[in-house]
């Protein structure tokens, strides 16, 4: 039996990182890009006005992009793992909440819980793929960000094939898909 030498072991390794950073990239993309599809039906549904839905995508919005330099706190803190991890939970939480919010303050706490996991995921994976491929930094990170785009045109189409009344309660299967068809 031949020992693998340490060198090829690492190389393996960090391909097996990148490629689960890109999973994880396309496992949380939906909330981002697949929200313009559930402001018609949600309005239809509770009459807010699609501005006041809007705002809850404004909210996923400030909270992925700035809380990014505290959730890069904790991955040096608690690793990569425990930061991606508790994203993936915190974004499956916010599909929950998203299919049962029946307020608008609901919505938007479910924004920020959405945000705030789907940030923990994209800046860890980027910040991992970066660690891994300092010789191919640029095709690391563009391979890992091409994960988040790859992930919404998977989700969106599906989602987008639905009846519109029926897509709120995508919130609900959108994650129970991902977790039966994607996860190991």
């Amino acid at each position: 039996m031949t020992a693998i030498p340490v060198v090829a072991q690492l190389s393996r390794q960090r391909w097996f990182q990148l490629a689960l950073g890109i999973l994880c990239m396309a496992m949380i993309a939906n909330l981002q890009y697949g929200w313009t599809l559930f402001v018609n039906p949600i309005d239809a549904k509770y009459h807010w006005g699609r501005a006041a839905i809007q705002v809850a995508f404004s909210i996923f919005v400030l909270t992925e992009t700035w809380l990014v330099p505290v959730e890069g706190w904790f991955v040096d803190r608690y690793g990569p793992k425990v930061v991606v991890l508790v994203g993936g939970i915190l974004v499956g939480v916010a599909w929950m909440m998203n299919a049962v919010a029946g307020s608008l303050w609901m919505l938007y706490v479910a924004a920020a819980v959405g945000g705030a996991g789907a940030g923990a995921v994209y800046g860890t994976c980027i910040g991992n793929a970066l660690k891994w491929f300092s010789d191919l930094r640029g095709l690391a990170a563009g391979l890992t960000a091409a994960g988040f785009g790859a992930g919404s045109a998977l989700s969106v189409i599906p989602i987008q094939g639905t009846d519109p009344a029926a897509r709120r309660d995508a919130f609900a299967r959108v994650p129970a898909f991902l977790d039966r068809h994607l996860m190991p």
